[in-house]
């Protein structure tokens, strides 16, 4: 019962993560930026939280800044149409150095932030993140698969023209593929932090790289992104617990650690590929 939680408390945010890049695929702006979001955000709960002394507030005005960045990033670098693949890369260098700087700025460290005024119980804080991330995947997979605009983001990448002919803005919903994105990472990052009841740099660990090899190996399908995920969650499970079994005790900790990546390697290799249609 023990593991079946750990794995599940893993999965939730990362199944977010998932399907907030799975959205931005559809739009044909694959969100490259997710892994220094889920950091920058996580920096700006601890800080606002702190600010203000409502950890509610702090998500919340975590989640707006960090969402209305990429939107705004996103707005200025359409408008100049530049390649949006590499502006979605140089975010990742724009949050990591925005945290860091603001980090020195506010606090005088670069290191970990820690205060006695924002602390939680481990185990709620997993129960009640994890019941949050898994509504909001449950309400991404609902409009996906059930309403208009599900259909509208999911061919806006593909069949932009289709849009074009109803009267419709592609680029509209191209924008918003990359706010849902935003708003996933930064809640996930705001969920990293309170669990950990600190900020830590580079807290998210690799998960918004994770999340994206999930789109890939889910298909990029909805459903099948759930199954990814929770291989994904298993093997960092393992990887976490792994070594407090005698037979594994001698491997070194550092390749352990890596399981979760070296997973993702393997079955993007094994995984059969679609072929090209001519």
């Amino acid at each position: 019962m023990n593991a079946a939680f750990s794995i599940l408390s893993i999965m939730a945010p990362l199944l977010l993560l998932t399907l907030g890049a799975l959205v931005s695929e559809y739009g044909g702006r694959l969100a490259m930026f997710m892994e220094h979001i889920i950091n920058f955000s996580a920096f700006l709960c601890y800080t606002f939280s702190l600010l203000t002394g409502s950890v509610v507030l702090g998500v919340f005005l975590s989640m707006l800044i960090s969402t209305l960045s990429v939107f705004l990033l996103e707005r200025i670098s359409s408008r100049l149409k530049a390649n949006m693949f590499l502006v979605s890369l140089s975010m990742n260098l724009l949050f990591q150095a925005s945290s860091t700087f603001l980090s020195v700025l506010i606090f005088k460290t670069r290191g970990v932030l820690y205060s006695s005024d924002f602390s939680f119980s481990v185990t709620s804080a997993k129960i009640i993140t994890s019941t949050f991330c898994i509504a909001f995947s449950l309400l991404i997979i609902f409009m996906l698969k059930k309403t208009s605009l599900g259909l509208c983001l999911r061919i806006c990448g593909s069949d932009s023209e289709v849009l074009s002919s109803q009267g419709r803005n592609p680029e509209k919903y191209k924008s918003l593929s990359w706010i849902i994105a935003a708003l996933a990472a930064s809640f996930c990052g705001c969920t990293y932090c309170i669990r950990l009841s600190s900020f830590v740099p580079g807290m998210s660990g690799g998960r918004g790289w994770t999340a994206l090899a999930a789109v890939f190996l889910g298909r990029k399908h909805p459903s099948l992104a759930v199954v990814a995920s929770a291989v994904f969650a298993v093997s960092e499970y393992c990887s976490s617990n792994i070594q407090n079994i005698a037979v594994f005790s001698e491997i070194p900790s550092s390749i352990l650690l890596a399981l979760p990546y070296l997973v993702s390697l393997l079955l993007i290799l094994i995984m059969p590929q679609k072929k090209a249609t001519p």
